[in-house]
């Protein structure tokens, strides 16, 4: 009985602890939300043009959208409407609580209260309570999620669904039920409609299946390989026939998106380079969580013994960035990065404080884990706040970190 009671006590210890986190960070976040600038003739301008024309016309007004995309080719450097999850959920979102840039920062930020909430979840299940609750906390302070979570921008709430979509699709391997696949399928499709780049979570999945058969020795089943191949395609596809109006629009629009990057003067400025970029952002944005977590990468395929967990979220990050290098290079285009990332770093700290402090590792786990969490939020509080960084591009990062002059 002490130990069912004690077992109690210290999860309403450590939910009380996390739900103060949550609470602060949003008095935090929220408080200085009112101080930003918003970009109203860039991406923001649109996502906000978009959802408030949803708002008064309803789905009806799709068609208009992607024809006035196609007509105009000044629209093509900006967000396209085939991102009809995120349009769709943004216009509900701003007629509950108004039409208005700050409106529309509020759904970044209650997307990242969720995916913090569903990321603790899912942590904590495959990889303990208290590795859960640090690594939210760091998550809760991550530079890169603070920043999107302010804006009035799609990024946080992109991020939240490809969370959904790679926890529910490892449960879905895990437990075999029916309904698990649905959920997934279903939550793979609102993720692709939300942001387009999210289908390069295809290639992943199928790699996934063959070397968890190949490494694991687990079947493969064709359901696995038709729900990440196959139905939310299907899905997909009827849902971008039916807002677009028809086939001509979708194929129009998809080939501008596909041709835009070769004429759009910014993204060769600023967004071109080797894959390694990606790497180059994180360590600007977080130094010591990035090679932490790189650390534990090297640290753990070196062993002899392997995780499926494990393995599965290091093979995800190893292979978005290596397909993500053939887009547009942008930290906020990666940013489920970040997820592993923390997860990584708090694993890493915790093979080293297991080694070096046997018997008070997890006391100085947490110190470890505060101090650089500070560390962090100090970067957030200069790149972000201090240097303004609306997109945190190579070149702004590098700029704000003096590496390179102002011109």
């Amino acid at each position: 009985m002490e130990k069912k009671s004690h077992f109690k006590f210290s999860y309403i210890k450590f939910g009380s602890v996390f739900l103060l986190i949550i609470i602060a960070y949003l008095i935090l976040a929220s408080s200085s939300m009112k101080n930003i600038k918003f970009a109203a003739s860039v991406d923001e301008g649109y996502y906000l043009k978009y959802a408030t024309y949803i708002t008064e016309k309803g789905i009806s007004g799709f068609p208009d959208l992607f024809k006035d995309y196609i007509q105009n080719k000044h629209n093509w450097l900006f967000p396209n409407p085939l991102r009809i999850g995120f349009i769709t959920l943004s216009s509900i979102w701003l007629k509950l609580f108004g039409c208005s840039f700050l409106n529309l920062a509020y759904l970044s930020l209650f997307s990242f209260l969720i995916f913090l909430i569903i990321s603790f979840y899912f942590v904590e299940k495959y990889f303990g309570r208290k590795t859960a609750f640090l690594f939210t906390i760091l998550s809760a302070i991550s530079p890169l999620n603070m920043a999107m979570a302010r804006r009035a921008l799609m990024d946080s709430t992109a991020n939240l669904f490809m969370a959904c979509t790679i926890w529910i699709f490892l449960e879905s391997l895990r437990e075999k039920k029916g309904y698990k696949t649905a959920l997934f399928v279903i939550i793979f499709a609102i993720t692709i409609l939300i942001k387009e780049s999210s289908v390069l979570l295809c290639p992943f999945f199928i790699l996934y299946l063959l070397v968890r058969r190949g490494v694991f020795k687990k079947p493969l089943r064709l359901i696995d390989f038709l729900s990440t191949t196959l139905f939310p395609f299907i899905l997909v596809g009827a849902i971008y026939l039916l807002a677009a109006g028809g086939a001509s629009s979708v194929i129009t629009t998809l080939k501008i998106i596909m041709n835009s990057p070769r004429f759009n003067e910014y993204a060769i400025l600023y967004g071109s380079g080797p894959w390694f970029r990606y790497l180059i952002d994180f360590i600007l944005l977080s130094p010591w969580t990035c090679i932490l977590a790189i650390s534990f990468v090297l640290y753990y395929i070196t062993g002899s013994k392997w995780q499926e967990e494990v393995l599965y979220l290091i093979l995800l990050s190893i292979t978005l960035v290596l397909l993500f290098a053939f887009l547009t290079k942008n930290a906020r285009y990666l940013i489920i990065l970040d997820m592993p990332i923390r997860l990584f770093t708090v694993l890493m700290l915790n093979e080293l404080t297991q080694r070096l402090f046997k018997n008070k590792s997890y006391t100085i786990l947490f110190v470890l884990v505060i101090i650089i969490s500070l560390i962090d939020y100090s970067y957030f509080n200069n790149l972000f706040n201090s240097q303004g960084i609306y997109d945190p591009t190579t070149f702004q990062l590098l700029r704000a970190e003096h590496i390179i002059p102002y011109q």
